[in-house]
Parts: C-alpha cells; sequence; structure tokens
C-alpha cells in the first residue's frame, strides 16, 4: 500500500505519517474535528491523569504523573533555585491521554524548560506528544521567551530522536548526567 500524510489540527501545523501497510490501519482513527486533542489545566480532572503509564521499557526514562506532582510541589534542589511548574494535562475525545510539566521562566532560570511528557502507552504514536510539545512552544514563544529547554537521559530508547525531529538540538550542556537541548525561536 505504502504511506498517507493526514492533517491533525486546524490552528497547528501538525500532521501524521501513516504506515498503510500495516494490518490494523483501517481501525486507526481519522483525525478530524470530533476528535483533536485538548491542552487542559490539571485541577478537579487531576486524579485521572495518575492512571497514565508507559512502557515498561519507558519505566527509566520518564517519571510517573504521582512522581511529577510530589517533585511540583517540592522540587529538587537546582542551583538555579526552585523551578515554577506549569501542568497540563492532554485530552482526546475527553479522556486523559497524556501529561506535560513545565517550568516558567524565572528570576534565576531565564528558560522555561519542559520538564515532563508522558504519553500514556496505549495512545504512543498518535501525535499526542507532538501536539503538547507544539503547545508548550507556542505558549512561550507568545511569552516572549527567546529558548525553550530540555533535557533526556543518554540510555538507550531515550526521547532525544523525537525531541530532536521537533527542532530541538543539543546544547552540549548536562544537567546532572542528562543531555541538555534547546529550541531557539528565530
Amino acid at each position: 500500500m505504502g504511506y498517507c500524510l493526514l492533517p491533525i489540527f486546524h490552528s497547528v501545523r501538525c500532521w501524521i505519517l501513516i504506515d498503510l501497510n500495516r494490518s490494523n490501519w483501517h481501525a486507526w482513527p481519522v483525525p478530524s474535528s470530533d476528535n483533536e486533542f485538548e491542552l487542559i489545566e490539571l485541577n478537579e480532572r487531576a486524579r485521572e491523569f495518575l492512571l497514565l503509564d508507559v512502557n515498561e521499557s519507558q519505566k527509566n526514562l520518564v517519571a510517573s504523573v504521582a512522581q511529577s506532582f510530589a517533585d511540583a510541589l517540592f522540587p529538587p534542589d537546582y542551583p538555579e533555585g526552585a523551578p515554577l511548574p506549569w501542568i497540563r494535562g492532554v485530552l482526546w475525545h475527553s479522556k486523559p491521554v497524556a501529561f506535560v510539566m513545565c517550568a516558567d521562566p524565572t528570576e534565576k532560570q531565564k528558560d522555561p524548560w519542559l520538564w515532563r511528557l508522558l504519553v500514556d502507552k496505549s495512545h504512543q504514536g498518535s501525535g499526542i506528544g507532538r501536539f503538547a510539545v507544539e503547545s508548550v512552544l507556542t505558549r512561550y514563544r507568545d511569552m516572549g521567551c527567546t529558548r525553550v529547554l530540555v533535557c533526556w537521559a543518554p540510555t538507550e530508547g531515550n526521547a532525544g530522536d523525537f525531541y530532536k525531529k521537533l527542532g530541538f538540538v543539543e546544547t552540549g550542556e548536562k544537567m546532572e548526567e542528562e543531555i541538555v537541548a534547546e529550541y531557539k525561536f528565530s
């Protein structure tokens, strides 16, 4: 058969490449205005996101939502000071499918960080991660930031290739043992 490129969103330039050779291609949801993703503030629905989980092989690469909540409330001691968390969830058909947590700029930490991104194992490969990252980038560009930072563990199966496809470039810096990358706004 081959490949098909489908647009996912109207307001964000986002496409998904579908391999039509896969046996279950006909069961994949076709993106439409009825099934777009939605970025929401986590308030009364926050507990629903605790059920999100990653594949077993990813558990050592991304913190759980519960751990992320704990780190937001009781942040690690960073040299640049305590981060200012910005936490959101991603819904698809009104159901929780992903969690994103950023560290907003502060007086000491001038650049925002994409601190955590977790896409539920049953929804990976659906464009949800791309949607979450592009939403984060749009927010910080609109705030006048010049760049957004992210980091990943230097181990097999990390998210480095994913972030690089979205335009992040390694800076050569390390945060603890993790590789730091930046997305620069032009």
